[in-house]
């Protein structure tokens, strides 16, 4: 068996801080599917211990996107 195409992925997440402030951030991410980009996602920040997050928004990469992310399988990059 081969490893399975990934494709990438922009997804927006939201972070709250202690004083309830929230911040969107945009990550990219290379998986499968859409479940697998979630799942990745939230992965990451709970091994980081990041726990108060909400992702808002998971959709296929344009391809001047996926372009300019070049992502590795299973990689994840911060955008802003």
């Amino acid at each position: 068996m081969g490893s399975a195409m990934t494709v990438p992925f922009v997804s927006t997440v939201a972070f709250a801080d202690h004083n309830g402030k929230t911040a969107h951030l945009k990550y990219g991410v290379s998986a499968g599917n859409e479940r697998e980009a979630r799942s990745e996602l939230q992965r990451r920040f709970l091994s980081q211990e990041l726990y108060k997050f909400s992702i808002l928004e998971i959709r296929p990469a344009t391809s001047s996107e996926a372009e300019t992310l070049n992502l590795s399988a299973g990689g994840i990059k911060l955008l802003n």
